[in-house]
């Protein structure tokens, strides 16, 4: 999901002389800007981007005519690739044309210390061989206080080509879930494959702060055909 963000952020002075407009790259689980290790092209334009000191990928002046879109391309940090509609792109006339994206980590991302969430699997059924279910859109719900209302996680993953995936909270300071006496949450992990076949697990209990792992005794496996409607 890509949500556009205002940055109210000083322009350095290169920038606004001769800057076109900018993409800030922003870790999907810390927030922090990323600006290496990733390749990124805007389809249509002939020139790249350049990275500017504050870590924007800037795009000097070019007409803007032909650009469609922007990918978006992890090359040695662990992020799902992304592509980025023109719709989405904050461009001139616009004042402050800087667009945030956010980039959602991999399987393999090493989340820090305080990020609540879980890696596992998804399959079409229990049945062996199990099949996995690929592509598939991801994110956690998680229950309120009220112990009735569930909110959905900002951030979407997907699943790889084994059905592995992780999903996570990122909670904002005025969300109060409900906490169990162990500090665990309740959520539920919300699937959807093609455009409207979406579905949802059990309450799943994870440990506030920690990101949980498959396990012998817990293998945070999830079929598709026992998931509800």
């Amino acid at each position: 999901m890509t949500q556009r963000l205002v940055i109210q952020l000083p322009m350095e002075q290169a920038y606004r002389r001769r800057g076109l407009f900018a993409l800030e790259l922003l870790d999907g689980a810390t927030l922090s800007r990323v600006s290496e290790g990733v390749k990124v092209t805007a389809h249509g334009l002939r020139r790249p981007a350049s990275v500017n000191a504050s870590g924007l990928f800037v795009w000097r002046e070019e007409r803007l005519d032909d650009l469609t879109s922007i990918s978006i391309e992890p090359r040695t940090v662990p992020f799902l690739s992304r592509e980025v509609d023109r719709a989405e792109l904050r461009l001139p006339p616009l004042s402050n044309p800087i667009t945030a994206i956010e980039l959602v980590p991999r399987v393999d991302y090493d989340f820090p210390a305080g990020i609540t969430g879980m890696r596992g699997t998804l399959v079409e059924d229990r049945v062996a061989p199990l099949v996995p279910v690929t592509d598939a859109e991801l994110h956690l719900l998680w229950l309120d206080e009220d112990s009735t209302t569930w909110h959905d996680a900002a951030t979407r993953s997907r699943t790889n080509a084994r059905g592995d995936f992780v999903s996570f909270l990122r909670l904002a300071a005025t969300d109060v879930p409900q906490v169990d006496a162990t500090g665990a949450l309740t959520v539920r992990l919300r699937a959807r494959r093609g455009a409207v076949d979406e579905r949802s697990s059990l309450d799943v209990m994870l440990v506030q702060g920690r990101v949980a792992d498959p396990t012998t005794l817990d293998a945070k496996t999830f079929a598709w055909d026992e998931l509800q409607t």
